[in-house]
């Protein structure tokens, strides 16, 4: 496992070795408010293994914390049972709201959120943050799901858009995709520009 640095698309050797989901943890723990990470995962239990070590560790420091999981690959009961086997008491936090799990297809049909599919994932994310008050929610978005609604390019201005105005929002997003998704849904240039979007905050899993 690999963390990209400094808009690295892949082609530097200047690579910092991360051999475990718990090292990938302790880095995911620092991003500051405001940021979010760009996570390309090869298979479903690779990313599993990161997901809920990273929310298993934000828990055990920050127990007040808020997580808004939205799935794509994973079902929310495959998600539930992943976190539940970590100890995370998942029934109890999403009976008092500090756990919200969804299916981000649903999210994208509401119709609740008047605004373009891809408008709908900030919309809820401040609607949540809205509901409670100075707390940080911490994101974690599968984007893959972009590809197969053949949303690529709205999907390249939002992430765009993420890193225009910093610090603003009191959420932190770590944004999930399937690696060969991303290879595909993205030309070369638009990958690199993505890269470059999220800086030092790519992390390549292999």
């Amino acid at each position: 496992m690999n963390a990209l640095a400094d808009g690295d698309s892949g082609n530097s050797s200047d690579h910092s070795k991360l051999p475990n989901e718990d090292e990938i943890s302790d880095q995911l723990l620092h991003v500051p408010t405001g940021h979010h990470y760009l996570i390309l995962y090869p298979d479903i239990e690779t990313m599993r293994k990161v997901y809920a070590s990273y929310i298993k560790r934000q828990l055990e420091e920050q127990p007040e914390s808020v997580i808004l999981f939205l799935s794509y690959y994973d079902t929310t009961d495959s998600v539930r049972h992943v976190l539940r086997s970590k100890g995370i008491k998942v029934k109890e936090r999403e009976k008092d709201g500090s756990m919200i799990i969804l299916d981000i297809m649903k999210v994208l049909h509401n119709p609740y959120f008047q605004v373009p599919d891809i408008e709908k994932l900030r919309e809820l994310a401040r609607k949540t943050e809205k509901q409670f008050g100075d707390k940080t929610i911490f994101i974690i978005a599968d984007m893959s799901v972009f590809h197969h609604t053949k949303h690529a390019a709205e999907l390249l201005e939002y992430e765009k858009t993420l890193h225009k105005d910093l610090k603003v929002e009191r959420w932190k997003e770590l944004c999930l995709y399937n690696k060969r998704d991303f290879e595909t849904m993205f030309t070369k240039e638009e990958s690199n520009s993505l890269m470059e979007y999220h800086k030092d905050k790519v992390i390549l899993m292999n």
